[in-house]
């Protein structure tokens, strides 16, 4: 396990101070970084786990997604918008 422990966590000289939390062979985290993700509500994809279904952390992937649609959606609007007042700007006024 010390092996896996990312250059940045381990001390220049011993061991890694515990706790180092693991899933299997995979480096999760230290205590600092796992205070973070109980606060944030995100200890399952902290863990490396799925949400299990209605959880707050699977809502809040959703309105992540969600979200992201939107502003990608957004923008393409935007262009779309910016397109047509230019066209607008370029085409001359007739006078009546």
């Amino acid at each position: 396990m010390r092996e896996n422990v990312p250059g940045e966590k381990k001390p220049q000289n011993g061991i890694p101070l515990p706790p180092q939390i693991f899933n299997e062979e995979q480096y999760c985290g230290d205590f600092d970084s796992f205070f973070s993700a109980k606060e944030e509500n995100i200890i399952y994809s902290f863990l490396g786990l799925a949400p299990p279904p209605g959880s707050k952390e699977e809502e809040g992937e959703t309105t992540t997604e969600e979200t992201e649609d939107v502003t990608k959606e957004g923008a393409e609007g935007e262009a779309e918008e910016e397109e047509a007042e230019k066209g607008e700007e370029e085409a001359p006024e007739e006078d009546s």
